[in-house]
């Protein structure tokens, strides 16, 4: 029995080391409009919620047609776990929003969503 006591409390400490590592990293819990969503006219603002605080230091606003859309977004020096962007009228189409953001742990992070303006 003895000879199982360290074994196991290794692998203990390995495994919540592991699950913390993990928790680390932001990941989207919540979006408006959802990703893949398709809406009746143009945001008036696009909402992203994180599972954790990251700072951004990217935002790209891209239509299918390869056009690149001007957005004021929050990006800066503090970390947030929300990303809040103010599209310009964006016309029918497919678009999708691109961030990069540095991590808690200073680790690079990219994610994106997609959404369609349809036509009116």
């Amino acid at each position: 029995m003895r000879s199982l006591v360290l074994p196991l409390a290794t692998l203990a400490l390995l495994l919540s080391l592991a699950a913390g590592s993990v928790n680390a990293h932001s990941m989207v819990t919540s979006s408006t409009p959802a990703d893949g969503a398709t809406v009746g006219e143009s945001p008036e603002r696009i909402a992203v919620a994180l599972s954790a605080p990251m700072r951004i230091v990217s935002v790209t606003l891209r239509a299918e047609d390869g056009t690149d859309y001007a957005v004021s977004a929050m990006a800066g020096r503090s970390a947030s776990d929300r990303l809040v962007v103010e599209p310009p009228n964006l016309p029918a189409g497919d678009y999708t929003l691109e961030w990069r953001g540095l991590s808690g742990d200073a680790h690079t992070l990219s994610a994106a969503l997609s959404f369609t303006v349809s036509e009116r």
